[in-house]
């Protein structure tokens, strides 16, 4: 017994000793940061307008009328089966949040609709903005429209949701 607790002893009088492993240290301490944004706000300035669109016959399958984002300007098919006049303008929402922040901008595609008619609506705009260094910025959202010789007359409308988020 004398033999065990002796043995003991000389271990716990090691280990009491004994120097401590060698702690490892990264060559470069990494750093922590957070960027804080003000609220982001979208506010509605301008409606979409594809304008008027004449048919000239009925006997064409279907062609597209889009609305340019960026310009307003209207692409009205292969410009023999449909006249398009009237005074188109893109959508335009502007934006407010912290200056030089990268904004996505998201807006699904809908129907605009004439009763029991529609047209499918593919929106057009871009992905991003940049805020400029006050914070302000501009989505401009155009699109496009199938229109066939078909299509009944009429006014068609449809309310479309557009998004933005700090990327």
């Amino acid at each position: 017994m004398k033999k065990i607790l002796a043995t003991a002893g000389a271990i716990a009088a090691l280990a009491l000793t004994a120097s401590p492993a060698q702690a490892a240290t990264p060559t470069q301490q990494a750093t922590a940061t957070a960027r804080i944004y003000t609220p982001l706000s979208i506010t509605f300035a301008r409606n979409l307008d594809f304008g008027v669109i004449v048919l000239n016959n009925t006997t064409f399958a279907s062609e597209t009328v889009s609305v340019a984002g960026a310009t307003g300007a209207v692409t009205c098919g292969g410009g023999v089966n449909m006249t398009c006049s009237g005074t188109p303008a893109s959508a335009r929402y502007t934006l407010a949040g912290s200056a030089g922040a990268v904004v996505a901008v998201s807006s699904p595609g809908f129907n605009l609709s004439n009763g029991a008619a529609n047209l499918a609506f593919t929106p057009s705009f871009p992905a991003t903005v940049t805020l400029d260094g006050t914070g302000a910025g501009e989505v401009l959202l155009g699109g496009s429209i199938p229109v066939a010789g078909n299509t009944p007359e009429g006014v068609y409308t449809g309310t479309f949701n557009v998004t933005a988020n700090y990327q």
